[in-house]
């Protein structure tokens, strides 16, 4: 009987799973029903960083980062002993130059909203969030992204994002608002002790133009990650 109601429960997880999502808060809840199980609320890991003009790798660099759900994100640029970053934490962002804090402003990081924490917390919460980021929930149409079937919220002229379809995971966002136009994409998903992690993160600039990439190694899903480590005043002390 046991067995016969677990079953149960997973045909009804799937089949919630494989419903075609009326706007996007339905899509949101069937990402994080389809993925809440087997996800991550810290993440540390390297990247290198690739500066790209007209197709041509102009620059590297190495950054360290740490993620824990939800919202936080410390970057550090360089080395350890840099000084130099940004911490994301309390839907505000730190920018740190040379063990000197150089500016403080509000900002949500969408791209952690929907492409980390949407899979952890409650789906009510991300909703809310991705409205403030300026994503139009209620549109929601079908496409493809990267070679996948996807779901495409919000305003494909403006902002939105995409979502696999079959695996129901973040792929690309677009957000088109002057100056700071831009789209990024979750590209790489590999199997990392058993957790979906987007290995390599593109971004393009106003013209669709490729100008960075990011190839993470050191992945570390569900890492210690100390208290204090999201402080803006232990920055620089910093360690994970």
């Amino acid at each position: 009987m046991k067995n016969i109601l677990i079953a149960l429960t997973l045909l009804v997880t799937i089949s919630s799973c494989s419903q075609k999502p009326r706007n996007g808060y339905e899509l949101i809840e069937q990402m994080y029903n389809a993925n809440k199980s087997n996800w991550y609320e810290t993440l540390c890991f390297s990247q290198e960083v690739l500066h790209y003009s007209n197709d041509t790798v102009t620059s590297t660099e190495v950054w360290i980062e740490a993620y824990q759900s939800p919202g936080n994100l410390i970057i550090k640029f360089n080395d350890w002993t840099s000084g130099t970053g940004l911490l994301f934490t309390n839907d505000t962002i730190y920018s740190f130059r040379d063990d000197t804090l150089e500016s403080v402003r509000y900002r949500i990081h969408d791209l952690v909203v929907l492409g980390l924490d949407i899979n952890n917390i409650p789906p009510g919460t991300t909703a809310e969030r991705a409205v403030k980021c300026g994503y139009n929930l209620d549109l929601i149409h079908e496409g493809t992204c990267m070679g996948h079937d996807a779901w495409i919220v919000g305003d494909t002229l403006s902002t939105c994002f995409w979502v696999d379809r079959e695996s129901l995971l973040f792929l690309k966002m677009r957000r088109k608002s002057g100056e700071n136009s831009r789209e990024v994409e979750f590209a790489g998903y590999e199997r990392i002790n058993g957790y979906p992690v987007a290995t390599e993160i593109r971004f393009y600039d106003n013209n669709g133009v490729l100008n960075m990439v990011e190839k993470y190694f050191n992945i570390t899903p569900g890492c210690k990650v100390p208290s204090g480590t999201y402080s803006p005043s232990k920055f620089n002390n910093s360690r994970w």
